[in-house]
């Protein structure tokens, strides 16, 4: 199975527990995992929701998925990255 296969199928199925997760299921990079995400999406497969609004009012320094005030979505420059990302129902 493809790579890009296998990123649909790992969402598909609730394996992976996040963009790390995933790339690491696959065996490629998280900017790669991220660039499968996109193609799925833009082929209507995937869909990818923002969570932002979930995200605490002190910023991802007091996200209860940090560590000791270091963002807990695996980025450090505030930035809001909490997504869902889910299987588009057919049709």
């Amino acid at each position: 199975m493809s790579a890009l296969r296998q990123v649909l199928e790992e969402v598909r199925t609730g394996r992976a527990r996040g963009l790390d997760d995933l790339a690491r299921r696959v065996g490629v990079s998280r900017d790669e995992a991220s660039a499968m995400v996109d193609h799925w999406v833009r082929k209507g497969r995937l869909d990818v929701a923002d969570l932002s609004a979930a995200c605490s009012s002190g910023g991802c320094g007091s996200c209860p998925s940090g560590d000791h005030g270091a963002p807990g979505c695996g980025t450090g420059d505030g930035r809001p990255v909490l997504l869902a990302i889910s299987v588009r129902p057919p049709g």
